[in-house]
């Protein structure tokens, strides 16, 4: 047995350099996320945007008193019984079945299931419950007991927040449902909302106990609930919203990236005149670290900002004749890029995760990418690019090939290849499927 020295090299990231390939990976809407987390934990970091009023806004768009009963509604004539589902002047078809799919077999007596039904068509058009149940009862001639019970059982329901008596309840109900332990952030969702919408953070901080900046962070808990159950289940349809915004000035590019909602973070100049002039060493310390966190915080987004449109831009000068007049795309590999710009090709691919680029219309840049092929595969995959594109120009404009129909053509030629590919070589020429091709 012999010893033997080896001398070798190993390279590791620190935690810091992580963090910076972290944010960099950070989509626009990421990033607001992570800034607006850094900002409710460091009193060192400010913002142009007052968060803190934002979030009071957003709990005090959607606040509503409760009101009566019979402020609502007529009473019926007991001839009218079956007519009781006709309390609102509104189709409760669909709501009726989301709540009652969600009822197990059996569980319920028909009797219950009609009240259950009858106390859905009491809802607000925001989800919420909000009269008594000695007022339902009085005029629905249900019992007042078997209403409450019904009642605790549907307030377990999805969504959550739904049959809640006003929004205090409906945020305490969706605080359950998420797991929270924080017994003081119940409290001021149960008793502070009130002091909170009049701006008297400083009473809520004092009656609770706790800090400004915990006081901020609850707020900012809160107001990420969904203070209207029912209005989130009228789902919109989803829209991209790009990442980064590139227009065409004279025979060059304009690229920014699509993050002023966000607003402009800097360092707070009060608190590091604080930190300066402080005799307590251990105060000095604290705003110390939270200072150098802050700087490498901004530092972080200002990398992460340089290096996305310095990558955007020699992918708009590669692909002019792709975004100008819609040829079709160049092979261009993440290496290309890389080696190009003189870094390294996992940092074109961190800085391109999920985002989108708009210039006329919007793309992921990850798309714009060639796999890593040879010129072979390459070639093949361009002739059949091209194949697909004069199959589209020769379609009749009143009935376009679907991608299904491109596939058999194709195939009929000996092309064999599946429509998933085709949509994917279709998107990276830019053109269009069938259904919006017939209106274009």
């Amino acid at each position: 047995m012999q010893n033997s020295l080896i001398l070798e090299q190993v390279q590791t990231l620190s935690g810091a350099q992580i963090q910076s390939l972290k944010v960099l990976e950070y989509t626009n809407q990421e990033l607001d996320a992570f800034m607006q987390t850094e900002y409710l934990e460091n009193p060192l970091l400010e913002t142009s945007m007052d968060r803190q009023e934002e979030t009071m806004q957003n709990l005090e768009k959607f606040y509503e008193k409760g009101s009566e009963y019979s402020g609502e509604h007529v009473r019926e004539n007991d001839d009218d019984v079956d007519r009781r589902g006709d309390v609102r002047a509104k189709e409760q078809g669909t709501l009726e079945r989301m709540i009652l799919e969600q009822i197990p077999h059996k569980r319920y007596s028909e009797k219950e299931r009609r009240l259950i039904q009858y106390l859905i068509g009491c809802l607000d058009e925001n989800g919420y419950f909000p009269y008594e149940a000695d007022d339902i009862a009085e005029v629905s001639g249900y019992d007042a007991v078997m209403i409450e019970q019904c009642l605790g059982k549907l307030k377990e329901f999805e969504p959550a927040g739904i049959f809640a008596k006003d929004l205090s309840e409906c945020l305490v109900l969706q605080l359950k449902r998420a797991g929270a332990k924080d017994q003081k952030l119940y409290e001021m969702a149960e008793y502070y909302l009130d002091e909170i919408l009049q701006g008297h953070i400083s009473r809520v901080t004092r009656q609770l106990n706790i800090s400004t900046a915990k006081a901020k962070e609850y707020m900012h808990i809160l107001a990420s609930l969904n203070p209207k159950p029912l209005a989130g289940e009228e789902r919109e349809t989803p829209y991209i919203v790009p990442d980064i915004l590139a227009v065409r000035e004279g025979d060059g590019w304009k690229a920014e990236l699509n993050d002023r909602w966000m607003g402009e973070y800097h360092l707070n100049d009060y608190y590091i005149h604080m930190m300066e002039t402080a005799h307590d060493q251990e105060l000095k310390e604290y705003f110390s670290e939270k200072l150098k966190r802050a700087r490498y915080v901004l530092e972080c987004a200002e990398q992460r900002r340089t290096t996305i449109l310095k990558i955007v831009y020699e992918i708009l000068e590669r692909q002019n004749g792709y975004f100008l007049c819609g040829e079709p795309l160049k092979p261009m590999t993440q290496e290309e890029i890389a080696q190009a710009l003189q870094i390294h090709s996992s940092t074109v691919s961190r800085a391109i995760r999920g985002k989108y680029l708009q210039y006329q219309r919007t793309v992921l840049l990850k798309d714009l990418f060639s796999s890593t092929v040879s010129r072979e595969e390459r070639t093949a995959a361009e002739d059949v690019k091209e194949r697909i594109r004069i199959l589209i120009n020769q379609e009749d404009k009143e009935e376009p090939f679907s991608d299904f129909r491109l596939e058999q053509l194709l195939a009929e030629e000996g092309i064999q290849i599946s429509r998933r590919t085709i949509a994917k070589y279709r998107g990276q020429m830019g053109i269009p499927d069938s259904k919006v091709r017939k209106y274009l």
